[in-house]
């Protein structure tokens, strides 16, 4: 009966345990190119856009209200502007979101064709 007892303690204890580890930590935001093919002077309109967007300045953030579907909003207003203009070059623009679970795309622009 002892042996019955403690084997149903550890069970309990090792499943909370393991549910701690599915828990997501977001590290931190990232945004800027994954690929450019293009001149520094478009490159900045892009970066300007999406940053304006976002209400960011710089190219890495901690926290976002709203969290990522405020992101991806935000990120198509930037793109709606940006698919007006006709560039030169070829640009992908991505957020990224760094977790404890690793990375994932949260939003990815890719300039139309010229």
């Amino acid at each position: 009966m002892f042996a019955l007892v403690c084997a149903m303690v550890f069970s309990v204890s090792f499943s909370s345990c393991s549910k701690d580890d599915d828990d997501e930590t977001l590290l931190y935001y990232s945004l800027g190119f994954s690929q450019m093919d293009g001149n520094f002077t478009e490159a900045a309109v892009i970066d300007d856009a999406f940053k304006e967007a976002l209400g960011v300045t710089s190219d890495t953030f901690t926290s976002y209200p709203g969290g990522d579907e405020k992101i991806k909003s935000n990120c198509e207003k930037a793109a709606s502007k940006l698919n007006k203009t006709a560039f030169t070059g070829s640009y992908t623009y991505a957020v990224s979101k760094y977790t404890s679970k690793g990375i994932s795309t949260v939003y990815t622009w890719t300039n139309p064709s010229n």
